[in-house]
């Protein structure tokens, strides 16, 4: 009940959002003519190759490069909450072969609690609601739990990332659903998403996929 009441605020928040959004370029922010959700300057993002994760598919929107990397720097920073539906619409029609329907979770991953105060919102569990809503899927937005505050991955090393993010998730119980898909923004070396997927097998779910708007080129896949 909790988890359905979670799904339908941040439907009506998403919608909300996209009421309020004006028709300007996800990326730079001027008048929007070219291709949603970006104008004809900033062009669309070029294809990203497929990858896999521990022999899970990744599946991203293109490259972290103009123009989705301004664009995710706006939502993710910049307090453009009402980005998350428009960007998740380039990821819909990639995640067609997964057969996504009722009974299949997308989860976000997880920003500690204080990152969630500073910022406001979590950009991942927005885009999560934005998918799981336009394939028929159900948002499972408190799957997982970052139960420390890790530093930013941004900042960090291959190697450091990894250990960053070690025992940093975890569970909450009865939520976990049987299928799932993971949510997140960029995907660089993996680390995090590779934590967050461990932890949602260990607990007993399918991941179908790991989905991410971007994918940067210090991943080296």
């Amino acid at each position: 009940m909790l988890t359905r009441t979670i799904a339908r605020l941040g439907a009506l928040c998403t919608r909300s959002l996209e009421l309020l959004s004006p028709a300007s370029c996800a990326a730079c922010g001027g008048p929007r003519s070219g291709q949603p959700p970006f104008c004809r300057t900033c062009g669309s993002p070029p294809l990203a190759l497929p990858g896999r994760l521990d022999g899970v598919p990744l599946i991203v929107a293109g490259p972290y490069a103009p123009p989705l990397a301004p664009a995710i720097r706006r939502l993710k920073f910049e307090g453009h909450a009402e980005l998350a539906a428009p960007l998740a619409r380039l990821l819909t029609p990639r995640l067609g072969a997964l057969g996504i329907g009722p009974g299949v979770g997308f989860v976000p991953v997880p920003l500690h609690r204080a990152r969630l105060v500073e910022r406001g919102f979590n950009q991942a569990a927005l885009l999560a609601s934005a998918l799981a809503r336009t394939t028929g899927g159900e948002l499972v937005a408190r799957a997982l739990e970052r139960t420390r505050r890790t530093d930013q991955q941004a900042r960090l090393g291959r190697l450091e990332r990894g250990a960053n993010v070690h025992d940093a998730f975890s569970v909450r119980p009865g939520m976990v659903p049987r299928r799932a898909v993971l949510v997140d923004d960029v995907v660089t070396t993996g680390a995090t998403a590779l934590a967050c997927l461990k932890t949602l097998e260990q607990a007993g779910a399918e991941v179908l996929a790991i989905v991410a708007l971007a994918r940067a080129e210090a991943s080296g896949w």
